[in-house]
């Protein structure tokens, strides 16, 4: 029996997914189904930081270790020759605020982390009074999207481009489904508990930039993140809000906080502006399995969405957790994994 697996969704869970798939069943039969494939993904807007937070309803202990999985892929990546292709670089920073910030139950993970004393968070703003630093990996799905989806393809797996109403469109010619849907989980399984969080960013060149810096306070909100050959200035966070155009007004606060933060970047070149809808849910991620009913069949469902700003700094702990569900469910289904 040759196993039939459909993923559904093609941004960075629904790739991770199946390449985390792939890896432990090389003979079956993937195919991965997304209405988007990079480069129109919102991951492929997204800076990359690996910076994770604790998302109400998914336990704290989840978030990192799925976070922990995530720096470990990454620093693979940047410790191999091929390190620019991946898209990863190592870059320092701060986090401050005009409240107080706890330190992360995260820090153990990046290098470096140490809370700042109000003295030190002020050389950044008399204003700050609460902060930490630390260096992390930051990793752009725009450039190591296409090399995941190519290792997809040489383990045998394919991609269709098509819009689904429904998962049990692609259940009725599979054995199993794996949905990585990310805001389309809202209609396809449905999930009313799915919404959308908006964000605007532009990106500028600012070559001398090489450290990010993140305001996290509510008046002042802002951020500043290099890439490889860009910069990137952010954002909002606008909870079920579905606009995906340009808002001048939130240009202009975006400009106004980051270059009163950073006054060299008033001079730079914006080079270009971007809007994407983090796929958020209320109750957390959903990493876990149900099944549909389909032509009389039962078919086993594995789901892996909900991760809103968290997606890139999580993905391959997902991945690798969604996978394994599926081993497990395979047991349960058809038998043996390894007699497939």
């Amino acid at each position: 029996m040759v196993l039939r697996i459909v993923v559904v969704g093609g941004g960075v869970n629904g790739i991770g997914t199946a390449l985390a798939l792939k890896q432990i069943l090389p003979n079956c039969q993937l195919t991965v189904v997304s209405k988007d494939f990079t480069p129109d993904t919102t991951g492929d807007g997204a800076a990359g930081m690996w910076g994770p937070y604790l998302v109400e309803g998914t336990p704290d202990d989840k978030i990192i270790q799925w976070s922990q999985d995530t720096w470990n892929l990454f620093s693979e990546w940047y410790k191999s020759e091929d390190r620019l292709s991946w898209g990863v670089s190592l870059v320092p920073g701060v986090t401050v605020s005009q409240r107080e910030l706890p330190e992360e139950k995260w820090s153990h993970i990046p290098i470096s982390y140490k809370t700042l004393t109000q003295v030190e968070c002020s050389k950044y703003g008399r204003k700050y009074s609460s902060g930490y630093q630390f260096t992390t990996l930051i990793a752009e799905p725009s450039r190591f999207l296409p090399k995941l989806m190519a290792k997809v393809e040489e383990y045998g797996g394919t991609f269709v481009k098509r819009r689904l109403s429904s998962l049990e469109e692609v259940a009725s010619t599979a054995d199993l489904v794996m949905n990585c849907s990310g805001l389309g989980a809202k209609d396809l399984v449905p999930d009313d508990l799915v919404y959308p969080c908006r964000g605007q960013v532009m990106r500028v060149q600012a070559p001398w930039v090489k450290e990010f810096f993140a305001d996290e306070s509510e008046e002042s909100f802002c951020y500043i993140l290099p890439n490889i050959d860009k910069v990137v200035l952010g954002g909002t966070h606008q909870d079920n809000d579905w606009r995906r155009e340009l808002d001048p007004i939130d240009r202009e606060t975006i400009w106004r906080n980051c270059t009163e933060s950073m006054p060299s970047l008033k001079n730079c070149e914006v080079v270009k502006e971007w809007v994407g809808l983090r796929p958020c849910r209320k109750g957390g991620i959903r990493v876990d399995t149900e099944e549909i009913f389909v032509k009389n069949r039962h078919i086993p469902v594995v789901h892996n969405y909900g991760h809103g700003g968290c997606g890139v700094s999580t993905f391959w702990g997902c991945s690798k957790e969604a996978a394994s569900l599926a081993v497990n469910l395979i047991q349960k289904y058809y038998g043996s994994p390894s007699k497939l």
